[in-house]
């Protein structure tokens, strides 16, 4: 039969070419993809050149996306049969040099994937293998090697610097600098050879560009002893090609190869400025003269030369750094001509930036706001600027207040000029960056509330002003807005209000929006990071703030993706929300509209930063409504099974943490609700936690499950405990393990646990001796210590076994594995770990959780020994004690975390995404005694301590009973 199923491989990628069919044909590959076998006849067919390239190319796609999904588990296992592992990575990069360009690109991908996870220690013959194919003359397949070669090597640009690292780096550079040279020298002397072969120059520039990433690559940690002995031979091969006129296209959009190598180039010389500049030096001068020309003749304002252009803008900043070249920038003619050249071609509005604004205006304000892979020319014009400054700011300033000035007296019914010279003074203005937080310093020299006043104000009321003059004059308050009182700000937001409007450009209403947002997220730097506004301040326009942001919205609710396109609206409804809290007047209406925005995006939850916003504009709703929680409870989860029994997978992480949310507030004396039993068999099958984004909202809501009613498990525990194991056998998921088996222990009649207790242990003991983490080891002793603190708090009291899990308990737990194993175990980890702590929680449950030992019958009978080594660890943890926490307390106030709701959030996936406003805290069993207070802390302890015999205390050692005395525990 296995045979059959793999023989079919062809007909069912052929299958999955027709949408008819294409569900169904990919359910049958993926049921015999763990066969042996399976994918090492799939990469023999994706080589297979007796089948259509259709066919080729959706076995390539499935191939990469199988390696991506079944290469390795979180933990580092091969997934695959390893036979298939040792057979992929021996045959792949014969197969990949073989294919064609589209089938290339995909399995160059796969061995990048497989690459990251067993280079080097699992795949040590990779370069030598790569290296081995390369030759003087097969350029065709070189440049598959080197395309492989590159996006391995590529890893190593943002890594932090480490001796693994230099020895991987040193490790390839042993193998493929000599190679690398020869094709260097090799292809220049083609080039040059074959000038009027336009067919032969594309292979070989396409190689050329794939040598300077390499390069690049090969430098990016530290300059390596070869390239230092060859810079001049490499640089001046490198020089000639900055300054190579491309004689390949006349197509004005198309981003030729020598474009797109010039660029690498001005990357890597940006890199040796940076870096290695004592080096550089003598050839400096050279690279900067070519790329002033380059940026001033060659290069227009064309699209295809952006990249270009932003590089070359890059490296006239890294300029600008060094000392020695300031003389170049510090008189007036230099800077009007770099004004003239360079900064006002570049942060000009061009044609293709009115288009993007007309045709694509959520998109322009993507890019505008956030960047994309590479900076704008304007902003890295504006970067430039700024470079300048630091050189001679007057000059500077005096110089670009000309040139504002003469735009804005030539705008008239040009709005281009006017924004010209907005940008231009905006950029001036600005001291460093503009943040998330907006300018936090300006220039002294120019007054930004008073060009606001007499120059873009009127735009902000002017109905009639360009689309572009009122988003310039909205951006005006969303940078500036530190520097404008609370008064004035508080008088904007009426006028932007006024500007959330169905009939308002879109850019002009997403802007508003925008800053209506980041208004309400300012914090007071001078007041412990309050916030500015209150939900006083904003009660008198959150009924009209909301009330456009969703006509807004659902403007577009015939379609999931147009509706769901701009999470810059969602993302002001939940600030409002936020800010607003309590005094809402009316909650249900709202999240009936949030619930019907939920239903049209499910059917493709196109954006995954709207989705998550419109979830956390539920949880806040929920939150700050608590009074009307069985309202709630009827309306949201009716809906939410509806996402769970359609499997909408982008939204099922977010409904397990409301459905939590929903229950842990919900009356424990009213009973567990009927939806909820419901769901306890589907929460426990080995399906729904197959997906790890999934992992954290089904723990959470198991936990609150087993809370409200321990008695739906009691009958039969194994199906929970079994969720119990595969959590805790796992490196990635083993705190959710921790949590869920805190909750059975406190919740469950221990007579019901008695006969697991020994395999729980068993469990952790074994993880502890063959795959133990730091992570790991913390999150048993801060479990432990949990388990010796319960008696602490009598707020502990509803836990039905609090009196009973204490010292000896845990004792009696570790040891039922192994008679006398928890003395190692305390000693050898435990101990030790202790110490460790850097979260004030887990710092204060595990010394106070720890000292509970000092009075149990364990301790005081076979363990005594185990007496002095304790107080001795105690002491020692509490010497400077104080000074961690006034230490992390003034850090976590000055951390930049300005507001409890953090509304960052990436993309769907397999990462779990939190809904901040409903996260719920780590479990203390001891909020009683806070974080910080040192005195109780000391104090617990102190009872403790005098719980030992006087006689071991007397055993201590002078240094000690010091140490004691001076901490007030003698």
């Amino acid at each position: 039969m296995a045979e059959n199923s793999l023989e079919a491989i062809p007909n069912y990628l052929e299958q999955s070419l027709s949408p008819q069919f294409a569900k169904q044909a990919e359910a049958q590959l993926k049921s015999i993809e763990g066969q042996n076998g399976f994918s090492i006849n799939l990469l023999h067919v994706i080589s297979s050149t007796n089948l259509p390239v259709s066919v080729r190319l959706a076995g390539a796609l499935f191939f990469k996306n199988l390696i991506k999904r079944k290469w390795t588990n979180d933990d580092g296992d091969y997934l695959l049969p390893l036979e298939d592992v040792e057979k992929i990575k021996g045959e792949i990069l014969d197969v990949m040099i073989k294919l064609p360009n589209q089938l290339q690109i995909q399995i160059g991908e796969a061995i990048t994937l497989i690459a990251e996870s067993d280079f080097p220690h699992r795949w040590t013959n990779l370069i030598e293998t790569l290296v081995a194919k390369l030759s003087l003359d097969d350029f065709v397949s070189n440049k598959a090697i080197l395309l492989v070669s590159h996006s391995i090597f590529k890893k190593w640009r943002p890594l932090f610097r480490s001796d693994e690292l230099f020895l991987e780096i040193k490790m390839v550079l042993d193998q493929f600098v000599e190679p690398f040279m020869k094709l260097f020298v090799e292809l220049d002397q083609l080039i040059e050879k074959n000038s009027d072969n336009q067919a032969l120059l594309n292979i070989y520039f396409e190689n050329l560009l794939l040598l300077i990433q390499i390069y690049y690559d090969f430098n990016c940690q530290d300059i390596p002893e070869f390239f230092e002995d060859n810079m001049v031979v490499l640089m001046n091969i490198v020089h000639k090609y900055l300054i190579y006129t491309d004689k390949g296209s006349d197509d004005d959009e198309e981003i030729t190869v020598p474009i797109k190598l010039k660029t690498s180039i001005i990357e890597l010389v940006s890199l040796y400025i940076t870096r290695y500049a004592d080096v550089f030096e003598p050839l400096i001068q050279n690279f900067i003269t070519s790329v002033w020309s380059l940026i001033t003749d060659y290069v227009t304002s064309q699209p295809k030369f952006d990249l270009l252009v932003v590089k070359a803008l890059q490296f006239l900043t890294s300029i600008v750094k060094v000392q020695t070249y300031h003389s170049l920038f510090n008189n007036e003619s230099s800077i009007n001509e770099i004004i003239e050249k360079i900064i006002l071609p570049n942060i000009y509005f061009r044609e293709v930036d009115e288009e993007l604004f007309e045709d694509e205006p959520i998109n322009f304000v993507r890019l505008d706001l956030e960047g994309s892979d590479f900076d704008s020319r304007r902003k890295s014009a504006t970067d430039f600027l700024k470079e300048l400054k630091e050189i001679n700011s007057e000059l500077l300033t005096n110089s670009v207040m000309k040139y504002v000035n003469k735009f804005l007296s030539i705008s008239g019914d040009n709005w281009k000029n006017k924004d010209t010279a907005i940008y231009l003074f905006s950029s001036l203005a600005t001291k460093g960056n503009i943040t998330s937080q907006g300018v936090t310093s300006t220039n002294v020299l120019v007054d930004v509330v008073q060009f606001f006043s007499e120059n873009i104000a009127q735009d902000l009321l002017n109905e009639s002003s360009h689309p572009i003059l009122k988003v310039d004059s909205i951006k005006y308050i969303l940078n500036f807005r530190n520097q404008l009182t609370k008064d004035q700000l508080l008088a904007t937001i009426p006028l932007l209000v006024k500007h959330l409007s169905t009939g308002a450009n879109p850019v002009v209403y997403t802007y508003s929006a925008i800053t209506i947002e980041k208004l309400l997220e300012m914090t007071n730097f001078n007041d412990n990071h309050q916030l500015i506004f209150t939900k006083q301040d904003i009660k008198p326009f959150s009924t009209e703030i909301l009330t456009n942001l969703f006509n807004l919205i659902l403007l577009n609710d015939q379609s999931p993706e147009k509706l769901s396109e701009n999470e810059f609206l969602m993302k002001g409804v939940v600030r409002i929300l936020n800010t607003i809290e309590n005094d809402l007047q009316e909650r249900l209406p709202i999240i009936k509209q949030l619930l019907r925005i939920l239903k049209i995006t499910a059917k493709n939850p196109a954006n995954p930063k709207f989705s998550h916003y419109t979830f956390e504009a539920i949880g806040l709703l929920i939150k700050f409504g608590l009074n009307e929680l069985d309202a709630f409870i009827e309306l949201v989860i009716p809906a939410l099974l509806d996402i769970l029994g359609e499997d909408v997978q982008e939204f099922v992480p977010y409904t397990f943490q409301v459905l939590a949310y929903l229950l842990e507030n919900y009356p424990k004396g009213s009973g567990l609700p009927p939806a909820y039993h419901n769901l306890i068999k589907p929460l426990l099958s080995p399906s729904v936690w197959e997906f790890k984004g999934n992992i954290p909202g089904i723990t959470r809501l198991l936990v609150s499950i087993v809370e409200h009613d321990p008695s739906v498990f009691t009958s039969n525990l194994t199906p929970l405990l079994g969720v119990f194991q595969k959590l805790i056998s796992s490196r990635i998921n083993d705190g959710y393990g921790f949590d869920l088996l805190l909750s059975i222990l406190l919740n469950i009649p221990l007579n019901s646990l008695t006969n697991y207790l020994r395999d729980i242990a068993t469990l952790i003991l074994t993880r502890l001796k063959t795959s133990r983490t730091d992570k790991f080891l913390k999150r048993f002793v801060v479990f432990i210590s949990t388990l010796n603190s319960l008696s602490l708090n009598q707020e502990n009291a509803q836990y039905t076994n609090g009196s009973i899990l204490d010292g000896d308990f845990v004792i009696g737990l570790i040891d039922s594995v192994q008679a006398g194993v928890f003395q190692q175990l305390f000693t050898n980890l435990i101990l030790p770990t202790l110490q460790g702590f850097i979260n004030l929680q887990d710092k204060k449950i595990g010394n106070l959780g720890i000292s509970q030992f000092l009075g149990s019958q364990g301790f005081n009978g076979n363990y005594s020994s185990l007496l002095v080594p304790t107080i001795l660890q105690l002491v020692k943890n509490l010497n400077g004690y104080d000074g961690i926490i006034k230490s992390v307390s003034l850090s976590s106030n000055n951390s930049g975390a300005l507001n409890e709701l953090d509304l960052e959030t990436s993309s769907f996936g397999s990462n779990f995404s939190k809904i901040v406003s409903i996260q719920n805290k780590p479990f203390d069993p001891l909020s009683n005694v806070k974080n910080t207070d040192y005195v109780g802390i000391k104090s617990v302890i102190l009872q403790n301590v005098k719980k030992v015999d006087v006689r071991v205390l007397n055993e201590l050692g002078e240094d000690v009973q010091m140490g004691l005395k001076n901490l007030g525990l003698a």
